[in-house]
This record gives structure tokens, sequence and C-alpha cells, in this order.
């Protein structure tokens, strides 16, 4: 795939050229030389390698969309992003370098290494799907498309320095013109499957591993264990304990989210040992007990049960998808579960005897929350205010928007959960207007006596890490 002397022959015919291109783009996207075939590519060839990958992208999701699978003609502009970015990468590397060759060439590299990218995609989809390879759950589905977008991005930066880099022009310039160009956007726009399954009610597969009999069985036992892990109080010390509750299976973000959480409130704020995760996804279906009502009461049951209520606090965290009625999703197909109101978090804290609360909700419309659960001990905080969705609960996403700002990076370096939300709040609100979205105004409610109470545990974390 690189820019050839005038007096090297071209291929006999178009056919010939564009197998031999695509052969170039195989070796490149394994990190190879494209071989000893590099034809100057024509516009036709172009349109070739264009029409194969658009045509390559819809076999895959074909395949995995299974039988009933229904044409979405509106991800064909997704699907052929690509292209005018490409091209205009192309155009810019061509000027840049004075050869306006490269405008295809730039072009037709993007799209052979992506042909490349969508065969060994669709074949480990496929293979996970039929259960053939099992997904790591701190990995999940969205780290496995993560991984492989990560591999197209490395080969296609590989490839253009290759090409473009030389004894003539000792730039790097070109690679980050395709980058930002077209790297950085695809990444942005993921997109959207040419073919989809029949609709959202359809059983998946039985490879994707849903809510199966052998995890109804265990869900007893799952809970009873991470009850009796939970340390107990102790005299004269404020415990902080943690619950993390996702309830929706739909989505990995929730899962992540949740487990990412508690792993900073071990570390930062000591609540090893006094935490309780309840998470809805297949891939933790058998690790950890399923997230919903009934669930979350008996897990507040037992904290309330070991905690002195006059001195510890309980941060329960929630992450779901949230409803304009103010309801949170709890979903894991097949089983049909009800979706929680406010007045259920409030009946299950109160129930379970916990006084000192902070409750943080990650939802769209969470802020609707908030007159339910707010009292003189209760610190509540919602991603989002009553009328306003929230953002980033993609596959794609780690955390969404909101837990990202507040947990992950404000927490991560300030022990009043006060401050955090007002830095969350400044860096949330910098992020929706960049991406130019709608201000979802995340909302906090701080109980009188519970200020002060978190005021005085800020200052004791703050004063034991610097003794540490």
């Amino acid at each position: 795939m690189e820019v050839n002397d005038a007096t090297q022959p071209m291929p006999d015919s178009t056919a010939r050229a564009v197998l031999s291109t695509l052969y170039g783009g195989l070796n490149l996207g394994l990190f190879r030389h494209p071989g000893a075939a590099r034809p100057c590519v024509t516009s036709t060839q172009f349109i070739v390698i264009a029409v194969a990958s658009l045509a390559v992208s819809g076999v895959c999701s074909f395949v995995l969309s299974g039988p009933g699978a229904l044409f979405n003609p509106q991800a064909l502009a997704s699907q052929l992003l690509w292209v005018p970015l490409a091209l205009l990468a192309g155009h810019l590397v061509g000027r840049l370098l004075g050869d306006e060759r490269y405008l295809l060439q730039v072009a037709t590299t993007v799209g052979t290494i992506g042909i490349a990218l969508s065969v060994a995609s669709g074949a480990v989809w496929f293979a996970v799907d039929r259960g053939w390879i099992r997904v790591p759950a701190v990995l999940g589905v969205s780290g496995i498309y993560d991984l492989l977008f990560a591999w197209w991005a490395m080969a296609i930066v590989v490839a253009v320095r290759r090409m473009t880099f030389s004894s003539s022009h000792r730039t790097l310039w070109p690679v980050f013109i395709v980058t930002l160009m077209v790297v950085v956007p695809v990444y942005l726009v993921t997109p959207e499957p040419l073919w989809e399954a029949p609709g959202e009610d359809t059983p998946p597969e039985t490879g994707s591993r849903p809510f199966g009999e052998r995890a109804l069985y265990a869900q007893t036992e799952l809970l009873r264990k991470a009850e009796q892990r939970l340390k107990p109080e102790r005299a004269g010390v404020e415990d902080l304990y943690f619950v993390g509750f996702a309830p929706d299976a739909s989505q990995d973000v929730f899962m992540k989210e949740t487990l990412a959480i508690g792993r900073l409130m071990d570390a930062r704020f000591g609540v090893e040992g006094r935490s309780i995760k309840l998470i809805s996804h297949p891939g933790v279906v058998e690790t950890f007990p399923i997230a919903t009502l009934t669930s979350l009461r008996h897990a507040l049951h037992a904290i309330g049960s070991r905690i002195n209520p006059e001195e510890d606090v309980v941060l329960l965290h929630v992450t779901s998808h949230g409803s304009e009625n103010h309801e949170l999703s709890v979903a894991f197909f097949p089983l049909e579960l009800r979706a929680i109101a406010p007045d259920d978090v409030r009946s299950a804290l109160d129930d379970a005897g916990i006084k000192w609360r902070i409750v943080v909700i990650s939802a769209c419309y969470s802020g609707g929350f908030i007159e339910a659960l707010q009292d003189a001990h209760t610190l509540v905080i919602t991603a989002s205010d009553a009328t306003h969705t929230s953002f980033g609960c993609g596959n794609a996403f780690d955390f969404t928007y909101f837990s990202k700002a507040y947990f992950d990076e404000a927490l991560r370096h300030n022990y009043s959960f006060e401050k955090a939300f007002f830095i969350a709040q400044k860096a949330i609100a910098a992020r929706e207007k960049a991406e130019g979205l709608e201000a979802s105004n995340p909302q906090i409610s701080m109980g009188q006596a519970m200020q002060a109470k978190l005021d005085n545990l800020a200052n004791k974390w703050s004063e034991a890490s610097h003794e540490k």
C-alpha cells in the first residue's frame, strides 16, 4: 500500500488489482509489509474496496443477528462514515507531501484494514455468541470491542507511517492527520450493524448466557455468602459501608462501573469487607447476586444488622436506566422484574434501620428521587434533575458520565462527598457543552446533620491518608 514510482507496471486487470490490494490490507492488518504487489490505486479500485467493506460488514452482522434478522438502512450512514473521512485525510496528506496519489492510497489502506477488522471481529463475536469464548467479566463486551478497535487503529497508524515516512518525507504529520480525521471520529461514532435481531423481546441465543436455571438456584447462596462476608462495625469508629446496585443487565457499563467504584471505595475509604455488590449481568451472574428490589432489601437489612446506626454511614450507589416517571430499570432476560420507584429505595433504607445515608443515583431523570429520599441525616446525589437525561450508559463506556466525573475523578482526589459533587458538576457541564448535549443538571440534597458528620469524616480520612 505504498506510493510507487511511475515506472512500476500496473496490474493486468481491475479484479487482480483489487485482490492484490485486499491481500496487502490483510498483511497491513497483521502489521506486516503489504507484499510485493503494490499497485497505484485507481478510483474504480477504491470504490470496489468500499463496496466490499460494506458487504463484509453486512454479512457478518447478518450471521450474528440470527434467523429473522431485519435490515437497518439507518446504519448505512455510520457504516460508510469512514469513506469521506479517509478521502479527506488522504487529500490532506497528498497536499502535505505534494503527491496527489496519496488521496486514494490512504483511503484504500483504511478500507482494506477495515475489511480485515470486520472479518476478525465477526469471528470473535460469533465465537462469543456460541459460547466458544467466554468474555472475562472485568473486560466485558465493550472491552473486546475496544481491543479490536485498538488493533485496527494501530494497524492504520503503522501502515500510514510506512507509506509516508521516507528519506524525502521525514514527517509524522500524515499519521497525526489520519488519526485525527479518521480514527477518532470512527471511535466516537460506533458503526451500527446493518442487520439486527427481530426485536428487543426476542430471546438471545443460548451462547450469550442469559439468566438460566443454574443462576436462578444459585442466587440465595450468593446473597447469603455476600452477607456473611460483611465485617461487623468497630466500636468507636465511624465505619463506612458500601452497597453497589446495578439492576439492568442490558449493558456492560453498569456492571463495570459498580466493580470499579467498589475498588475505589476499598482503596480510598477503607470499606473492604464492608461492602455488597448486587449486579445483574451475564458475565458475573455466578459471582455476584443479581440486583433486584428484593436483593437490595436483603443486603441493606444485613448491613443494618451489623452497623451502629448512631455512628456508621452507608453509601448506596445505584446505576441504571431511568424513566420520565422516575423509575429505575430492573432488567435481566428472561426474568420479569419490577422497576424501582423512589419510595422503594426509601422504604428499603428505613426498614433496614440505616440512619446515616449517602445515596448516589446515576440514571436519567434521577432528580425525581430526591424528594422521597431527603432528610436531615441523608446526602442524596443524582446524575440529572427530574426532567433531563444523563449520559454515558452505552457499552462503549466504563463509567456513565456522572459516575466518571464524581467517583473516578473527583472522589479519587477528595474526601469530601459534597465538594466532590461540585467538582463533578462543573466537569459534567463542560463535557456536555463540548459534545453539544443538553445539560443533565446533576442535583444534590444535603441534610444539615449529615453535612456536619461528613465534614468530620472527611477530615479524619484526610488525616489518616497523610499518616500512611
